[in-house]
């Protein structure tokens, strides 16, 4: 037989008894590391054993003294099968343990704070807007397809759509942008029916009177219809500047 051969080993010596025994006797180790021949210490008689044991010093620390009986014997099975031996249970140390004639402490679930309500804002309340401790409010709305979105604006923002008519007031908080991009735009041109604010043609257009580089919004009070040639004529200029002309 060449040396380079290896058998299996076919047995193992007991960690408890020091007996060769054959490998079927032990238990395979588990895990990432363990390979397919390793196997636990213990044998299997010797692992009988120490289970017996422990099922008998479990029975005998549980048992209860002849002649009292303690408190915590009147409990239900279901409140003390929470642990599956009286090992694993957690011991209090003698500090934290209650005086006898003492009752524990019930642990309560706390209630939340209730903060009283004020009555709901109106829509076009900005007075009743408060801004977060970053002086931001909230702004929510929806897309063209219909989906919800949310971002933080600043007060002065917040203000000015409201009053301007492109959003309202949700709560102190919060307040709701009134059209999508593509509801907005068919709102003005139909409020204007397709006429140029400016020339009083045809207009398929939408123009910020202020414009957007100089402070203005995309609200219904600063928005209007205009022509193609008007709306990029007049680009951003002022009003005035662009009927001055």
């Amino acid at each position: 037989m060449l040396m380079t051969q290896t058998d299996p080993l076919s047995s193992k010596p007991c960690a408890y008894c020091l007996q060769h025994k054959p490998l079927t006797e032990f238990r395979r180790r588990t895990g990432k590391r363990s390979k397919g021949q390793s196997r636990r210490g213990a044998c299997r008689t010797c692992r009988k054993l120490r289970e017996a044991e422990a099922l008998k010093a479990q029975s005998v620390t549980t048992a209860p003294i002849h002649g009292s009986q303690p408190a915590e014997a009147t409990k239900s099975r279901a409140s003390q099968g929470r642990y599956r031996s009286s090992a694993a249970a957690p011991a209090l140390p003698a500090s934290q343990q209650p005086a006898e004639g003492m009752k524990k402490p019930e642990l309560r679930p706390r209630r939340p704070a209730s903060h009283p309500r004020g009555p709901k804002p109106e829509p076009q309340d900005t007075s009743a807007l408060i801004p977060s401790s970053q002086g931001m409010i909230l702004m929510r709305g929806h897309s063209d397809k219909g989906r919800r979105w949310h971002q933080e604006i600043d007060l002065d923002l917040a203000v000015t759509l409201v009053k301007e008519h492109a959003a309202v007031v949700v709560n102190r908080r919060t307040i709701r942008r009134l059209y999508s991009n593509k509801d907005f735009r068919s709102y003005i041109l139909t409020r204007d029916d397709y006429t140029c604010h400016f020339c009083g043609l045809y207009g398929d257009t939408i123009d910020h009177l202020l414009p957007r580089a100089k402070g203005g919004h995309t609200t219904p009070d600063n928005c209007v219809c205009a022509c193609n040639l008007c709306n990029q004529t007049k680009a951003d200029q002022y009003v005035e500047e662009f009927l001055g002309r």
